[in-house]
């Protein structure tokens, strides 16, 4: 009977020491007591990490902070950090975009001239957004560097006509005090973008419209006047010139070409089938992916990229004609099958559209001066073209359809080269002699690029340099 109440009061004495105490406050206190403060440099070091590399450059949503897993992954890295609420992160936010756009403002008052393009877009599902970006020069300790800053990426609601556009464009500008300080406004060949930048804005208050401007560009008007009063006229005129984009308008020539040219349209049409094929049906894309491999793919192409069309038949190409033959068979969709000759057309088809897309790179960088690239460009294309003429098999017309849409949409170009008068009053697209100067001055070109094999004259070389050195 001893052993066994003995043996009761041990298992009652384990009971209680396994219950779960109620922490004490001596307890509760330490454990708050390890917290960093809202204003300890730790607990602002992890917040503004998570707001700058976290939220902002790997595009993640303000929701996360308050994802209990994403929380408990924050102790784990620092146990006494204390997370924050989507509250404080938005407010941060806020914070900081006053900043940026505080030091953004402060930089532009100590420059004289800068230039901007705009674009106006819809996403998937149709908001409308305008999108600026400021481009200038700043001079730091001994040398000059190109910046380039987002001005704007506001929502756009309505309609985009010329003077919405011009009336939130002007907006941005007052609120940045760079109205006078705009050189050139570079945007897309859209009828809404023409209007807002070449009738809409400038606009001066009270002036006065003559009910003859309709004959305001009448070249011999101009040619009427002694050089004194055109350099009356010229400085009365606006400084602020709207330059058309050039990939966009080279992208319109690739697209007049492929418009033109039917015999092209059986071979895409079955590459954009097949592109879909694999996106689409599980079936059909494990039997490709074992014959090519899983890294195999063909990209699908986008309306409003046509080099994205380029990659697609590049990526259809580096698969092996037969193969694929096979494997289009097997799967049931004969109609599929290209054909020699339908082969052979697409490899032409890359052959003729390359330089296009080298062209479309060039001129798309970010951290360099790229409009020095655009009448060098212009003019290796043509001459590109010229020389294919007598080499071509399939597509004939694809490349008088691209040398005839290439001399109409840069006829600035091609008659300012040819006959040196950018300045005389031309009113073709890209005739601003801004184009030939900053070709002839960059080092990269010089006047390289100025060459009778490519333009058709040997006299052009002195023309030009004489032109260049003539202005300032």
């Amino acid at each position: 009977m001893l052993t066994s109440i003995r043996f009761e009061e041990c298992q009652m004495k384990k009971r209680i020491t396994n219950e779960p105490q109620q922490p004490s406050i001596s307890q509760f206190m330490d454990t708050c007591a390890g917290q960093y403060s809202m204003t300890h440099p730790q607990q602002k070091a992890i917040t503004n990490a998570l707001l700058s590399d976290l939220i902002i450059s790997c595009n993640l949503p303000l929701s996360i902070v308050e994802n209990k897993n994403f929380r408990h992954f924050l102790t784990v890295v620092d146990r006494k950090y204390s997370p924050v609420c989507r509250r404080t992160i938005i407010s941060k936010t806020e914070n900081l975009a006053a900043e940026k756009r505080s030091m953004l403002k402060t930089q532009l008052s100590e420059t004289d001239h800068v230039s901007v393009t705009v674009d106006i877009w819809l996403d998937r599902r149709m908001r409308g957004f305008l999108g600026i970006t400021v481009h200038w020069i700043q001079k730091e300790t001994e040398r000059m560097q190109l910046k380039s800053k987002l001005l704007a990426f506001d929502s756009f609601k309505g309609l985009h006509t010329g003077e919405r556009i011009c009336e939130k464009f002007e907006a941005i500008c007052d609120e940045y005090n760079i109205k006078d300080k705009l050189n050139y406004i570079i945007s897309d060949n859209a009828a809404n973008m023409r209007k807002a930048f070449t009738v809409c804005f400038p606009t001066e208050q009270g002036e006065e419209h003559d009910d003859d401007g309709d004959h305001l560009d009448d070249p011999e008007l101009w040619h009427n006047l002694t050089l004194e009063d055109q350099e009356t006229v010229g400085a009365a005129m606006p400084k602020t010139q709207r330059l058309q984009c050039f990939a966009h308008t080279l992208q319109l020539v690739v697209k007049d070409g492929l418009s033109e040219t039917k015999v092209a349209s059986p071979s895409l049409s079955k590459l954009s089938k097949l592109s879909s094929l694999l996106h689409t049906s599980t079936t059909f894309k494990d039997v490709f992916e074992a014959e090519f491999g899983e890294q195999k793919a063909i990209p699908a192409a986008v309306i409003t990229r046509w080099n994205s069309t380029l990659r697609q038949v590049k990526a259809v190409l580096q698969c092996e004609h037969l193969k694929l033959c096979a494997v289009l068979e097997m799967a049931g969709h004969k109609e599929l099958l290209f054909t020699t000759q339908e082969w052979n057309l697409l490899k032409e088809m890359v052959d003729i559209l390359k330089p296009f897309g080298e062209a479309t790179d060039l001129t798309q960088g970010e951290k360099i001066v790229t409009i020095s690239a655009v009448v060098p460009s212009v003019l290796f294309l043509n001459h590109h073209l010229e020389k294919l003429k007598p080499q071509v098999r399939f597509l004939n017309g694809l490349v008088r359809s691209l040398q005839a849409s290439l001399n109409k949409r840069f006829l600035g170009i091609f008659i300012s080269v040819r006959m040196a008068r950018a300045e005389d009053g031309i009113t073709a697209p890209f005739s601003d002699p801004l184009y030939l100067k900053a070709a002839a001055l960059d080092p990269a070109f010089s006047l390289l690029w100025v060459e009778h094999h490519v333009l058709g004259s040997c006299d052009i070389k002195a023309e030009v340099t004489q032109k260049v050195k003539g202005k300032d």
